[in-house]
Formats: structure tokens, C-alpha cells, sequence
């Protein structure tokens, strides 16, 4: 019978975490994953009530809020500010430990949700004794229901900051397509609703009109404005934004009293969250971004930092178009305002020097004739100091145009080009630049001049390249999975019978020789299997404070007589007084083995040296395995931890080995690196966080 087979009494109090964890893991919501875990706790447990929370909130209710049986005592303490529990609440989201507290008026035992990331809620059950083991089971399902939140809403801001990145290239995308104002406030409202999955979104700015009313408008669910209201300024929740010139977030805004819902929210719609962030470029406010009902229940903090950064760029966006629009009028009043003049090119200086990406111009002598601030700041100078100085020599140091320069075509075919390069900072990071050049066309058809725009997008393909890796990892594992199993039960037919017919030859028999044969084949390639299988598994292995030292000396202790049948010496240098990390021994120790097996295979047809060192810096414990091996050619180091790729010979290693190790050490929330020489030896570093 298996876990998942069992009843929950017929369970070790292992096999519950085990079968707590997959079902946490085994859904894609967060809430019904985590009210199933609770549901299974209190079956476990035979407890009657329990209760979720986790804390994010502005005035409001928590963010999540899950219970089963008789809550409501427990539910009536979260809306008063004075309560025990709401004090313990507003603590948990600051908590990197907790211990169990039971308030004994209210019969309530509380236990703190605690991940590798800090606190994230509390956990609410009867008050009765605990058994150490169910004391310890309830530590483990704790961790992993904080762990399952934690990594729900890291996820989700991984994806939210990727939408909100590509936002920021169409805001800037609009100052060169000249889309006109309604359409890109329409995408822009229409991006923001998608963004940040709520009901609703609206821009209000202020019109030109003499009285300067407040122009709001919104979209719901469908594609075109089906809202729009002129107020006076000040009124309402989103009058107090304007006013303040601050972001701000209401997860229950009916309790403020300057909640005006004919201002705040729209017809047919309970306004639940509110979140509003000013739009301000570059010294006054021109109006403010809402969002309605958050879908997932309310708005986070991380929402209203990630509003706040795409504020600003819509807000500068919004005000270069008001300018451009100026600009086209003053334009026909040219000769008659020589004083608008000035003041406009004061306000395109203003904007040039105020874009985040650089951007120059130059003729076509290569001379820079502008030069804004960010790219001034690239090379350590003001852009006073390299005007009329050739391009190339002033921004890139060099002699000669760059290689690959595509300044030259765009001036003599009038077109605008396009390249990606890549360089590398002071600290041999690289950084990755899409440069654009468009031409500056005269009346006479010539270009006299073009215009260079640089954006660093390093983050943006490196978020990419996590995406695509991580995509292709999961292809792996479900690939890897079905092959195992198809394989397993075949072998274990085969290993069986290689046995009995073992058996039931004769002593001394020339035939036991083959069957031997037989059988360790047989085992290697099961071995093989369970290694697949180890890959593809979603497990969670206990979790509890560890000692690196002492894992990394049961894993030598295994190992020593390895090291004296191949006459590779090794040396453990412990740091002293490390600290405890939150790890699972078991796990850690097979990484530990995999690597330093790895290394003594490096050093064959040498006087091996294995080397082993802990360290302790900051709030990291960091363990450097070295060896004196031949080493690993560049173009190979960068896919060691792809599964299936070996660098040893066919038929002496299968390649999982360290894409498994690169799994668990991730799994911790610590990194791998690897540093190697041909013929000096290799070096692996592993990061850990401290307890």
C-alpha cells in the first residue's frame, strides 16, 4: 500500500509530512492547496477547528483567511486592533522563528508559519496537550504551509515584475510610435488591469479646462472606457493620494471615513481593495493610477511597489506627450515667440536628460552633438565635457568606429538599424545593450544627424533564460519520470529471477558466473532508474536545524575507505562555531558524497588531493570542495547541472548526479558554483543561508 493509498491514522507521522507536502505541491491555487493541507492537519490531528492567516494588509482584513469548524470567536478578534491575536498578527510578517503560543482565554493554541523566508502568517487550533511527535509534525506542517505561501507569491512577483518590465519597454516604445493620447492611455489602463489580475483600473488627470476638473476614467471587463466622471480634486480616497503625493492601498476602504464610493469605485461594483499611486512628472502631480478589487482577495505591499515604479514612467510618458503637443503648437508660432522657443528647448532638454535609457546624437563626423545624462554618467562625466568630441573615442575609449557599428548604414540608406552588444562592467559582469539608431530626415531628404538609444536589457533576457531553463527542467523531470517507472518493474523481474536461478545452481557451476553478470547489470541499471526518479520527484525530506560540519563528516565516514582503495588523500577544515541551517541532513549528505566522488574521478592517473573547507560569513555558510584533477574545458563547465550530460566516459556515469545536487542545493534556497582549470583541479562552492 502506499502513502497516498493509507488512511491518515494508518500513517507514520513521516508519511503525513510527506503526504501533506504533495498535496500542498500538487495544486496550483494557493488557497485550495492550503485549505486542503489544513483540512489534513485537523483529520491528522483529530482536532475539530483550525484556522489560516496570513498577514497583509492597510486597515483591512488579512490577505488570506482560511478556516474549518467553529471560528468565528478566533474571526471576531482580527477586526479589533487592540485583540491578542491581531497583535500576533501584525508581528508574523517581521518573524524569521516562532515558538507556540496558546492563549488560554479564548481555548486557541497559535503556531507561527514560518519559511525559509521569514514569517508569513499564523496557523490556529484547539488548545490541548501535544504529543512530541505531534508537536513535531505540526513544526514540519507549519514550515511547509509557510513555505507553499512564500514561494505562491514569489512566483507571482517574478511574473508581475516580467509584465511590468515589458510595460515599461511599451510606455517608452510609445515616445517613438507618437501614438495618440486616448490609445495609449486605453493600453496602458488596459495593461494595468492585466498586470495586476484585479476588477477594475482607472487613470484620473487633470483637464486643461479653466474650473481644472479631475477626468477619470475606467475599464472593467471589457476593451473600451465604460466609466468617466469629472470631480473637483481632493474628494475621496484617490483625492487623498492627489493630495499627499503618495502611493496608498486599502484593503477594506469602507472603514476609512474618506471613502467616497461615487469617486472611488464604479456603478454595480463593491469597492473590496483600492490601491492609488500619484502620477507625478517631474515636479507637480498631473493626476492618479486606481486599481480595483484585487481578484486574489486584496493588494500587497509588493503591488503597490511595482504601481509606484510604473507610475513614474507612465507619468513621464503622459507629460512628454502634454510637451510633444505643446511643442506641435509652438511650432506654428515659431517667428512670432522666440520666447516660446527657449522654453521649449528647456523642456526637451529637460526630458532628454531625464530619460532612464542614453541616448545621443552625433553627425556624420561621428561629433556628438547631445548627450543625455544617463549616458553621460556611463563614463563617469558630465555631457558639457564630451560635446563635439568623436563618439567612439569619448563613450568607448577607442581609436576607430566600434566593430559592428551600424551608424554608417542608417545615414546612407535612411533607415533606422538596430544591434545587441554586449560588455562588461568593472566587476567582469556582463551587460547586455540594445542599441537603436533612427535618422534625423531634413526636408532636402538628407540625415545630417541620428539619434543613438541604448537600453540595458541584461534582466530582462536573463529573466528569460530562467523562464526557458525552468520550462525545459520540467519537461525534463515529466520525461524522466515515465522512463523510470516503464523501466522499474521489468528490472526488478529481472534482478528476482537472476536470484533464484542463483540459488538453484550447483556450488562451483560455470554457469554462476553469467547469472553474477546478470544480476550486477541488473542492479547498475535499476540504480539508474531510482537516479531518474530522485530527479523527477517533488519530495520534501524533513527539515530541521543541521549541523554542515557534522553532515559533511558522515559523508567522509562513508566514504574513507573509498578514498584509501584509490589513494587520493583528503583534508576537512571546519570553521568553528558555525551556525545551524535549516536543511535536510540526508539530502545535504548526498550532495556531499556526489562531489567528492566526482573529484576523485578527476584526480585518476594522478596523486589525487581532495580538499574540504567551511566557512562563515555574514548571514551565509559557505562549503569549497576542491580537487587537483584534470579539470573541465570551459565549453563543458556551463552545462554540468543539465540532466543527462556527463563529462566522464560511456557507461561510467549517467549525468544526474549534479543536476541532483544543483535540485537540492536550490531546494535550500542556496547556490552551486563551480570554478576549473584544465590539469590544476576544479573547485565547487556552495552557498547556504545560516539558520
Amino acid at each position: 500500500m502506499t502513502t497516498a493509498q493509507k488512511s491518515d491514522k494508518d500513517r507514520t507521522w513521516e508519511e503525513s509530512v510527506e503526504y501533506l507536502a504533495s498535496q500542498l505541491a500538487g495544486q496550483d491555487q494557493l488557497n485550495p492547496a492550503l485549505q486542503s493541507g489544513l483540512e489534513f492537519i485537523l483529520q491528522r490531528l483529530n482536532l475539530e477547528s483550525g484556522m489560516i492567516l496570513a498577514p497583509e494588509w492597510n486597515k483591512g482584513d488579512p490577505l488570506i483567511s482560511l478556516a474549518v469548524g467553529k471560528t468565528r470567536s478566533w474571526q471576531n478578534q482580527i477586526h479589533s486592533r487592540e485583540s491578542f491575536l491581531n497583535s500576533l498578527l501584525q508581528q508574523a510578517s517581521e518573524s524569521q522563528t516562532g515558538e507556540v503560543v496558546a492563549d488560554k482565554a479564548g481555548m486557541v493554541a497559535i503556531f507561527p508559519l514560518i519559511s525559509a523566508d521569514g514569517g508569513q502568517g499564523l496557523f490556529l487550533t484547539n488548545l490541548r496537550e501535544f504529543t512530541q511527535e505531534e508537536k513535531d509534525f505540526l513544526e514540519a506542517a507549519t514550515f511547509l504551509l509557510g513555505q507553499r505561501i512564500s514561494t505562491y507569491f514569489s512566483q507571482l512577483r517574478m511574473v508581475q515584475y516580467r509584465k511590468g518590465m515589458d510595460l515599461i519597454s511599451q510606455i517608452f516604445a510609445g515616445l517613438n510610435s507618437m501614438a495618440a493620447g486616448e490609445e495609449l492611455e486605453t493600453r496602458l489602463v488596459r495593461s494595468l488591469k492585466d498586470i495586476f489580475s484585479c476588477e477594475a483600473a482607472s487613470i484620473a488627470l487633470i483637464s486643461d479646462n479653466p474650473d481644472a476638473l479631475l477626468v477619470k476614467k475606467t475599464i472593467a471587463g471589457g476593451e473600451d472606457w465604460i466609466y468617466q466622471v469629472s470631480i473637483k480634486p481632493g474628494k475621496g480616497l484617490l483625492g487623498v493620494c492627489m493630495n499627499e503625493r503618495r502611493p496608498m492601498i486599502f484593503n477594506q476602504p469602507v472603514l476609512d471615513s474618506r471613502f467616497d464610493p461615487e469617486i472611488d469605485s464604479i456603478p454595480g461594483v463593491e469597492a473590496n481593495s483600492l490601491t492609488f499611486v500619484p502620477l507625478t512628472a517631474p515636479d507637480q502631480v498631473t493626476g492618479v493610477v486606481e486599481l480595483i478589487n484585487h481578484i486574489g482577495g486584496g493588494f500587497t505591499h509588493g503591488d503597490l511597489e511595482l504601481l509606484e515604479k510604473l507610475g513614474e514612467s507612465i507619468a513621464h510618458l503622459l507629460r512628454n506627450i502634454q510637451m510633444t503637443e505643446q511643442l506641435k503648437v509652438m511650432n506654428a508660432h515659431l517667428e512670432a515667440s522666440r520666447w516660446e522657443l527657449v522654453r521649449s528647448r528647456n523642456t526637451l532638454r529637460s526630458l532628454f536628460d531625464n530619460l532612464p535609457d542614453s541616448l545621443y546624437i552625433i553627425d556624420r563626423k561621428y561629433r556628438l552633438v547631445a548627450v543625455n545624462m544617463a549616458r553621460a554618467k556611463r563614463v563617469n562625466t558630465e555631457p558639457r565635457m564630451i560635446i563635439n568630441h568623436l563618439c567612439y573615442n569619448a563613450l568607448y575609449k577607442r581609436s576607430e568606429p566600434c566593430e559592428n557599428c551600424l551608424v554608417a548604414d542608417t545615414f546612407y540608406n535612411h533607415t533606422t538599424t538596430n544591434r545587441t552588444e554586449r560588455v562588461w562592467d568593472s566587476g567582469d559582469h556582463p551587460l547586455e545593450w540594445d542599441i537603436t539608431v533612427y535618422p534625423i530626415i531634413e526636408e532636402d531628404e538628407e540625415v545630417p544627424q541620428v539619434i543613438i538609444f541604448e537600453r540595458d536589457v541584461t534582466e530582462k533576457n536573463m529573466m528569460g533564460a530562467i523562464l526557458i531553463q525552468s520550462e525545459k527542467m520540467a519537461a525534463v523531470g515529466q520525461l524522466a519520470a515515465g522512463i523510470a517507472h516503464e523501466i522499474n518493474n521489468p528490472l526488478t523481474v529481472v534482478l528476482a529471477n537472476a536470484q533464484l536461478l542463483e540459488r538453484s545452481l550447483p556450488k562451483g557451476s560455470d554457469d554462476a558466473e553469467a547469472v553474477d553478470l546478470i544480476f550486477r547489470a541488473g542492479t547498475r541499471a535499476l540504480q539508474v532508474v531510482r537516479n531518474l526518479l530522485n530527479f523527477a520527484r517533488k519530495e520534501q525530506s524533513e527539515v530541521k536545524p543541521t549541523d554542515i560540519n557534522q553532515s559533511i563528516q558522515s559523508a567522509l565516514d562513508m566514504l574513507k575507505h573509498e578514498f584509501m582503495q584509490r589513494s587520493v588523500e583528503y583534508s576537512f577544515e571546519p570553521a568553528e562555531h558555525l551556525p545551524l541551517i535549516m536543511a535536510s541532513q540526508e539530502n545535504l549528505s548526498g550532495v556531499w558524497v556526489n562531489i567528492m566522488i566526482n573529484a576523485m574521478d578527476a584526480t585518476i592517473g594522478k596523486q589525487g588531493r581532495v580538499k574540504i573547507v567551511t566557512q562563515h560569513t555574514a548571514n551565509e555558510i559557505r562549503v569549497i570542495i576542491s580537487d587537483n584533477g584534470h579539470g573541465i574545458e570551459p565549453d563543458k563547465l556551463k552545462r554540468i547541472f543539465d540532466p543527462f550530460y556527463t563529462t566522464k566516459d560511456v557507461g561510467k556515469g549517467t549525468g544526474l548526479g549534479l543536476s541532483i545536487c544543483h535540485r537540492v542545493i536550490k531546494q535550500h534556497g542556496g547556490n552551486i558554483l563551480v570554478d576549473s582549470q584544465i590539469e590544476v583541479g576544479t573547485t565547487f562552492t556552495i552557498i547556504l543561508p545560516a539558520y
